[in-house]
């Protein structure tokens, strides 16, 4: 401690004036936000997500590349810096202290921030035990490759044994990203940034079950954070959607503007099928529930297709080109999407199949464990 005086006796006034009013910001409650984007001219923006849209909170000019936003947060909470020239949001998350932000010209480059202890939990593991476990992705991704243009070489499909141990291991690496999870936010329980790194991992790419676990053991202070609040609401929306449970109703439009309601099918196994003509995914998984419609549909097997556009023209043109013959419909607000909403879908491709009760018997079937349970249904 003395020596920590002492090198305070030595600083000039003005640094031990902006320390002390620095310091000032997060006693009294309130951020100071600084930054510098020396290769920006113009208007920064300073905005947050509000019921999944983009809104702006302040705004300033940019002089000589810097910036400045005070403020007040109730509890730690994701924020953006936008600007027109900016190819992406600087996104981190602001706290009730002073901040700083520093964007290298390189538009690809990680902007800095300092003075978040929420940020600097939250970065802390992506910078580490996140990019071991996409490293190991990226392998077994190579492997899939190496085997996929092999075959293709040879004129065949990937033998079903090698695509099960690819299969097994990605669930070895989904087992390893919860250890990993689990271990470091253990030792980070109180902080609102171990509660973003659980809607990361298991809400924004949804696994409930992990999420649920790992969230009851945060500290009461990261569970009633902003964040925290939002993976409560999360899970009681997903909780609604439980198999067993009547899939909420919605009405929508089609692409001739008549509404369709989720109870005209009634009496029949229904997948609603939330999606996007800009979702690779998606898109990627087009063929293989085409196949099952195909398969299906004269036993009783009906979809309905949310698409999650916001341009009709792509909306249609996908569904042109994918050749999906079921049933469509569209808001054409994006994830603004109001059945988007109810059913809690914070990332596509994302599914519910119904049973003729109207009660939810499955979610988020994809690729064989689709085809293998309407297999079960139907035999």
């Amino acid at each position: 401690m003395k020596n920590n005086i002492k090198s305070l006796h030595i600083l000039p006034l003005s640094a031990l004036l902006l320390f002390s009013g620095l310091q000032s910001f997060a006693q009294n409650g309130k951020y100071l936000l600084k930054g510098n984007l020396t290769h920006l001219t113009g208007k920064v923006y300073l905005g947050h997500e509000v019921n999944g849209s983009p809104v702006k909170v302040d705004s300033t000019t940019l002089v000589n590349g810097e910036f400045v936003f005070k403020g007040a947060v109730k509890s730690p909470e994701f924020y953006s810096l936008t600007h027109k020239n900016l190819k992406y949001p600087i996104q981190f998350i602001l706290e009730n202290s002073a901040i700083t932000v520093t964007k290298p010209a390189d538009s690809l480059a990680m902007a800095e921030v300092k003075g978040s202890a929420a940020q600097d939990v939250y970065m802390g593991f992506y910078k580490v035990p996140w990019k071991e476990i996409t490293a190991k992705a990226g392998q077994i991704y190579g492997k899939i490759d190496k085997a996929e243009a092999a075959a293709k070489a040879a004129g065949v499909k990937v033998d079903s044994l090698t695509r099960a141990s690819f299969d097994q291991e990605f669930v070895a690496l989904d087992a390893q990203n919860k250890n990993a999870v689990k271990e470091y936010i253990g030792e980070h329980p109180s902080s609102a940034g171990a509660a973003a790194i659980i809607y990361d991992r298991f809400i924004a790419y949804p696994n409930f079950p992990v999420a649920t676990e790992l969230f009851a053991g945060l500290t009461k202070e990261a569970q009633q954070s902003t964040i925290g609040a939002a993976i409560t609401k999360a899970i009681a929306i997903d909780a609604k959607t439980a198999n067993g449970k009547p899939a909420p109703a919605f009405s929508m439009a089609d692409k001739d503007g008549k509404i369709v309601h989720l109870s005209d099918f009634k009496g029949k196994y229904v997948l609603i099928d939330f999606w996007a003509s800009w979702c690779g995914p998606c898109r990627k998984e087009n063929p293989n529930v085409v196949a099952a419609y195909k398969k299906y549909h004269d036993k009783g097997f009906e979809i309905i297709g949310i698409s999650l556009d916001s341009n009709k023209e792509a909306w249609l043109k996908a569904v042109d080109k994918d050749g999906l013959t079921w049933t469509h419909v569209s808001d054409l607000k994006g994830w603004q999407c109001a059945a988007a909403t109810t059913y809690g879908v914070k990332a596509v491709p994302a599914s519910f199949l119904i049973d003729p009760n109207g009660k939810v018997v499955g979610k988020d079937l994809r690729g064989e464990e689709l085809n293998k349970t309407l297999a079960d249904l139907f035999k």
